[in-house]
């Protein structure tokens, strides 16, 4: 399924793009058919994983501090619904993806038919990025909105998990969510909070791989 998606994805990658790669199985895949069908592209990118993964397959990278526009943008996740919303939270990169997401001419999100859900049902948390002044606040305004609130921890290392811009990491586990999009409008306006892991109206496109084919669904 992740392999006919990725083939699915390449159709609509032209020479001389700037493309935004995420991070995930599916888009190491596309990577891989990029190499191979030798197009010739420009990648931007905020996973380093997914960063190092194009130079190993020879393709160039460009800064995203230094990049104003994305041609098109793929991008895992955790959970999509029918409306294009999704949750992206094990990475934990889900501000610099939003960043290439805004970036993007188009922004389309790749996921095997297990992700789809007809609405949200948050079997993920929200991962939330806090600055770190904001830290006990931020907790208690999530807990006073009914999450249960977690800082990420290391499996094999002491102490808090550290953002790539050296931020917290929370994760909010919500339940019985009514408005997706209450919900999203809610997060934004917390000082402290630098990005929320609930991508709401962001996606224009998503490619839905199946065992029997695919799916689209676009806005």
């Amino acid at each position: 399924m992740k392999q006919k998606c990725a083939d699915k994805a390449f159709e609509l990658i032209s020479d001389e793009m700037t493309v935004g790669l995420g991070g995930g199985a599916t888009v190491a895949l596309l990577i891989k058919r990029i190499e191979k069908e030798q197009k010739r592209i420009q990648a931007v990118t905020p996973s380093e994983d997914t960063r190092a993964l194009c130079l190993e397959h020879n393709i160039p990278v460009l800064p995203l501090e230094q990049v104003e526009h994305i041609d098109i943008a793929f991008d895992g996740c955790d959970e999509l619904d029918m409306d294009l919303n999704a949750l992206k939270s094990c990475g934990g990169i889900h501000t610099r993806e939003k960043i290439a997401a805004s970036m993007a001419d188009e922004y389309v999100l790749l996921a095997d038919e297990g992700k789809i859900r007809k609405k949200l049902d948050f079997s993920y948390p929200v991962t939330i990025e806090v600055i770190r002044s904001a830290r006990a606040y931020v907790k208690k305004v999530l807990e006073d909105m009914g999450a249960v609130v977690v800082e990420r921890k290391a499996d094999k290392k002491a102490g808090l998990v550290i953002s790539d811009d050296g931020n917290y990491l929370f994760e909010a586990k919500f339940s019985d969510v009514e408005d997706i999009g209450e919900l999203a409008c809610s997060l934004n306006r917390i000082p402290g909070i630098v990005e929320h892991s609930l991508f709401f109206g962001i996606a224009s496109k998503a490619i839905i791989g199946k065992k029997d084919g695919i799916d689209i669904i676009e806005k």
